[in-house]
């Protein structure tokens, strides 16, 4: 049969290649144009020539191995016959560059046999070591004066932080790259300096904000030439740490007095033990010390219990303490202390002692006496009585009693208590707030009648997380299993629809809600006015439901924080008490007669008490047109108590107790609807206790004249 010709080749006609007797296997081509198939593909046949003399010039796998390992002995890094680099560890040397490059390491290192022959191993600790020898050479110190004066002097740390960054963000350039970003390596206190440890190329940009201001303080900053200047150092100064340890506990159980539950540590300077160990032998070593003491401490005592059961009381007398810097972490240790004594220091000012700010919540006796704070601050004892809520006895003199310690201490905060803020319209939100919560509990379907319509809307939500009346807060948490289906609480609903189809819009879906929920049974406004906070404020651009007014018509929004029980209904008997936070936007309605509830949303909390709202001393600051203290006579009318701009306020002219007195003055005047001064009088009677003039009160109301109330009771 007769045999079709083959076709003739697409590809370029292949070029001569001279076989290779020194090398087997695949071979990249030398040169010459690459053959290729008809479908395109790179033919492999072509490389070793024909498929006949494949096999000649192949060796054995163990020339192969010796040709390798001699291209590694002599550093040659590429294989003459290939233009592929080897990947092995003979391209140590490239490694090793790169990797010094990485972590910032400049200098030349050299290629060939003096690196090659090491293993990766070696080669990793040379580098470290190489690493270290580097950084330790180009860091540099720099001492910090000045923040000690400014206002982050009050943090916690001192400002230490926040001056940190403030450097750092001011010494680098604004476009700099990440990697050429100022940073501060280590910083320490040095008394009442601060040393940062910095790059050597550094230097001088940090040096240059020398004058600048932080915090309102003017900064000094200078190079340091002090001992310790390598940030990886050794901090103690030759001595051994195992010895250094020793003493120190040595000190801690010498000073300590277990029957009095004192811990002694006055004039430390003149210890001899501590002496001997040249703990002053540097101002850094000493302001190291009572930190030191403070983690022997916590090693000794591990629990928070423990230590407030353990140490009472501590002495830091006669230390020479300029701040409290050098010794805050005693109020990190033992926050639960009970008596301090700083006297016979160096305090100078109310800024030497704001790292303590509101620390010791248990304080309840503080000496400052021998401080030239004395002299150039005189009312200094009205702005530590404030920071220390507990504290009965300022250097040996008692300033407050034993009771008023108890009640201010309870409910104290950081920020002071204002009294709720009730600027109503035409009575419309007094009249509201007294129907709403009695129909609530009695006939939920009329309420929605009354106040709802198509375009109101209602949620709720239920914080579970919210604090708990500190009488009660031992007791069972009661379950939310009648609300919980419908909370929504953006924390934990995170799903966009489960959100949106919880907003119950038009008085149907509301009624279906509100029938769905427990029982409840809210404290009578008139006869339990303590149980509820209720303010009220105009709100404008409501939109109008009649459509007439574009720009949308004016309103209230009225905030209620209060509590309720709910209610069994087959026994009438309380269940759980909760307490709640409402706050309802009211707008007009088309009905002449009312109003209606554009928005109520309802959070709903474990019970909390009512002490949260009560105002205390010192009030914030009141603007230029006092607002009008909102509250409830005993016969239920909402009425305003206007207060004196500057009353119970605290200022340089006033003492601390006559604040406090003008505030106690106001708060009664609130419950009882006598003016300010018959208020004032009737507490002065009952020795400035509010629980004996509140009874004096109730004993005397019906024989006081007219004139001793503001409204008409």
């Amino acid at each position: 049969m007769l045999q079709r010709p083959s076709p003739p080749p697409t590809g370029p006609r292949p070029s001569r290649v001279r076989r290779s007797t020194n090398r087997g296997g695949v071979q990249k081509r030398s040169g010459g144009p690459i053959r290729v198939d008809k479908d395109g593909d790179l033919d492999m046949d072509a490389a070793g020539g024909p498929a006949k003399d494949r096999g000649v010039g192949r060796v054995s796998r163990g020339a192969l191995q010796s040709r390798a390992n001699a291209r590694s002995r002599f550093g040659s890094g590429r294989d003459t016959n290939s233009s592929r680099p080897t990947r092995g560890i003979a391209d140590a040397a490239g490694l090793q560059k790169t990797i010094l490059r990485g972590i910032g390491v400049d200098g030349h290192f050299p290629r060939g046999s003096e690196l090659i022959p090491r293993t990766t191993k070696q080669m990793g600790k040379s580098l470290v070591r190489e690493r270290d020898l580097n950084a330790r050479a180009r860091w540099e110190q720099i001492i910090i004066r000045g923040f000690q004066n400014s206002k982050a002097a009050s943090n916690p740390d001192g400002g230490i932080k926040h001056l940190i960054a403030f450097l750092e963000r001011k010494a680098s350039a604004p476009d700099a790259s990440a990697r050429d970003l100022v940073r501060v390596k280590q910083s320490r206190l040095d008394g009442d300096a601060l040393i940062i440890s910095v790059k050597s190329e550094d230097l001088p940009k940090i040096i240059r904000l020398d004058k600048f201001i932080f915090a309102g303080s003017s900064l000094e900053i200078a190079h340091y030439h002090g001992e310790n200047t390598n940030p990886q150092g050794d901090e103690n100064g030759g001595t051994g740490k195992n010895e250094v340890s020793t003493a120190l506990t040595a000190v801690l159980s010498r000073r300590y007095d277990p029957s009095l539950k004192l811990l002694d540590l006055s004039n430390l300077g003149a210890d001899p033990e501590l002496v001997n160990i040249g703990m002053f032998s540097t101002t850094a070593r000493e302001s190291k010390l009572v930190p030191a003491l403070m983690k022997i401490l916590d090693s000794v005592f591990t629990t928070p219990e423990q230590k407030a059961e353990a140490v009472l009381s501590v002495s830091l007398a006669s230390n020479a303490l300029t701040s409290t810097s050098s010794v805050t972490d005693l109020a990190q240790t033992l926050p639960a202390l009970k008596n301090l004594d700083l006297s016979n220091n160096q305090l100078k000012n109310l800024n030497a002692l704001r790292g303590w700010r509101w620390k010791f919540r248990n304080l309840d006796h503080l000496v400052l006496s021998g401080n030239p704070l004395e002299m150039e601050v005189p009312s200094y004892k009205d702005d530590i009585v404030k920071w220390y809520p507990s504290l009965r006895i300022l250097n040996n003199e008692q300033v407050r009693s034993s009771d008023e310690t108890k009640e201010v201490s309870k409910y104290v905060t950081p920020i002071p208590i204002a009294a709720p803020s009730f600027r109503d319209e035409a009575g419309i939100g007094e009249t509201f707030v007294k129907s709403f919560f009695p129909t609530y509990d009695s006939d939920r379907a009329a309420l929605i009648n009354e106040y709802y319509d198509g375009a109101s809307t209602f949620s709720l939500s239920i914080n579970v997380s919210a604090p708990r009346d500190p009488e009660t807060a031992e007791q069972k948490i009661s379950n939310w299993d009648g609300y919980i289906k419908r909370s929504r609480n953006l924390v934990k609903v995170t799903y966009l629809p489960a959100r949106m189809s919880r907003i119950y819009k038009g008085t149907e879906n509301i009624r279906q809600c509100w029938l769905s929920m427990p029982s409840t049974r809210h404290p009578n406004l008139l006869t339990e006015p303590e149980t509820w906070c209720i303010e009220c404020n105009a709100i404008p651009g409501l939109p109008d439901p009649s459509g007439q007014s574009l720009g949308g018509v004016g309103g209230l929004i009225v905030t209620i924080h209060g509590e309720f029980f709910e209610v069994d209904i087959s026994t009438g008997l309380p269940i759980n008490r909760r307490s709640f936070d409402r706050t309802f936007v009211l707008g007009p309605s088309p009905r002449a007669r009312c109003v209606r509830v554009a928005c109520d949303v309802l959070v709903l909390r474990a019970w909390g008490g009512s002490q949260a709202w009560k105002a205390e001393a010192p009030g914030l600051p009141l603007s230029t047109v006092p607002p009008p203290q909102a509250s409830v006579s005993p016969q239920g009318q909402i009425y305003q108590l206007q207060v004196p701009r500057g009353f119970g306020q605290s200022s340089s002219k006033k003492s601390w107790e006559q604040t406090r007195n003008e505030m106690m003055a106001v708060e009664l005047s609130q419950k009882t609807g006598m003016t300010l001064e018959y208020s004032g009088e009737c507490l002065k009677q009952s020795g400035w206790t509010f629980k004996g003039a509140l009874a004096s009160f109730e004993q005397v109301k019906a024989n006081l004249p007219p004139e001793a109330f503001f409204i008409s009771i």
